[in-house]
C-alpha cells in the first residue's frame, strides 16, 4: 500500500505527528496530496487495503497515541484562499488563525473571533470551532465535501451545526475540501483594536506557556466547565506530566513529557469527580484518537 501511495503523492513512512500537546507520536505514514484528485486516489488505495486513516490538520484538538497504526492524511497543501464580493473562498488546509488575522488587516469581519484559534479551516468546520460567543457556523455559507463517493456542496443547514458539533463528526469518511464564508467590510483599526482586546484577555486567562490543546471539556448548559473543575480544587492535579493548569482549570497541560495515557487518566479523574459532586457529565471537546 505504501508503494502505491508514493506513486500518488508525497508519502513519509514511520512519520512523527506534530501536535500542539507536544506528545511523542508516530504513525505508519503521513501523506500530503497536492490536490483533490490525488486525495481521492489516495483514499481509494487506503480503503481498498482496509487501512485505518485519519485526516489531521494542526492536531490542535486531538489526543494522539504513541503510535497510530494507520495513515495520517495532511491537507497542508490545500492552502489557498481568496475574497470576492465579501465572500471568502478558502481551502480546508489553511490555518484559521492565519486567514482570520490577514482578513482583519484587510478590513474584513466575520472570522475575527478566530484570530487566536490554532486549527485548520477543515478541522474548525468539523468541530464548529468558536470563542467569544461566536462560532464558525454563524458565518459559513457552504462547504465542499468528498463523501467517499463524490464531491458535494453542503449548505450550512446540511451540516446540522450545534455547540462544538457538526454532522461531520458522525460521518468520519467525509472530508472537507474547501468552504465559503460570508464576510463584512469594517473599519480596519476598529477590528484590530477588538482583536487586541480579545488577545489580551486570552493571554491573561489562558495557559499559553505550556503545550496544550486548549479547552478540554465542553461547557455544560448553564455552567462553565472550568469553574466546576476549579471549585473542586483540581488545579494542579497531575497524572504523570499531564496537569490541570493553575491558570485555567479547563486546560490540561504538558508539564514536561506527558503521554496520551497520562492525559486520558487525568480526564477520567476529572469527569468522575464532577459527576460525583454535581451529577454533571462533562463531555470532551477534544477527541481521543486510538
Amino acid at each position: 500500500m505504501i508503494k502505491e501511495l508514493k506513486k500518488i503523492c508525497e508519502t513519509i513512512e514511520n512519520a512523527d505527528i506534530k501536535n500542539t500537546f507536544k506528545l511523542e507520536s508516530k504513525c505508519k505514514a503521513i501523506i500530503k496530496p497536492n490536490n483533490e484528485d490525488e486525495l481521492i486516489k489516495a483514499l481509494s488505495i487506503i480503503k481498498d487495503n482496509k487501512s485505518k486513516y485519519i485526516i489531521l490538520g494542526n492536531a490542535s484538538n486531538v489526543i494522539l497515541p504513541p503510535f497510530y497504526d494507520g495513515i495520517v492524511i495532511s491537507l497542508s497543501n490545500f492552502n489557498k484562499y481568496e475574497v470576492n464580493d465579501d465572500i471568502l473562498y478558502v481551502e480546508a488546509g489553511c490555518m484559521l488563525i492565519k486567514v482570520a488575522n490577514e482578513l482583519v488587516n484587510k478590513g474584513y469581519a466575520g472570522l475575527d473571533f478566530a484570530c487566536g484559534v490554532p486549527g485548520t479551516i477543515g478541522g474548525s468546520i468539523y468541530g464548529n470551532a468558536g470563542c467569544y460567543g461566536s462560532s464558525i457556523s454563524e458565518v459559513l455559507i457552504s462547504a465542499r465535501i468528498f463523501n467517499g463517493k463524490e464531491i458535494v456542496e453542503l449548505t450550512n443547514e446540511d451540516l446540522h451545526f450545534a455547540y462544538r458539533y457538526s454532522m461531520l463528526k458522525d460521518h468520519k469518511d467525509y472530508v472537507v475540501l474547501s468552504a465559503k464564508f460570508k464576510l463584512e467590510k469594517k473599519d480596519v483599526e476598529e477590528l484590530k483594536a477588538l482583536v487586541k482586546e480579545r488577545n489580551d484577555k486570552r493571554i491573561a486567562s489562558q495557559d499559553l506557556l505550556h503545550p496544550s490543546n486548549g479547552s478540554v471539556f465542553r461547557n455544560p448548559e448553564g455552567f462553565s466547565a472550568g469553574k466546576l473543575i476549579d471549585d473542586l480544587g483540581l488545579k494542579g492535579l497531575k497524572v504523570g506530566d499531564a496537569m490541570v493548569s493553575f491558570k485555567h482549570a479547563n486546560f490540561i497541560i504538558n508539564d514536561g513529557n506527558c503521554t496520551s495515557d497520562d492525559i486520558i487518566k487525568l480526564i477520567d479523574i476529572i469527569q468522575k469527580r464532577v459527576k460525583e459532586e454535581y451529577d454533571i457529565d462533562l463531555k470532551l471537546e477534544q477527541e481521543i484518537i486510538k
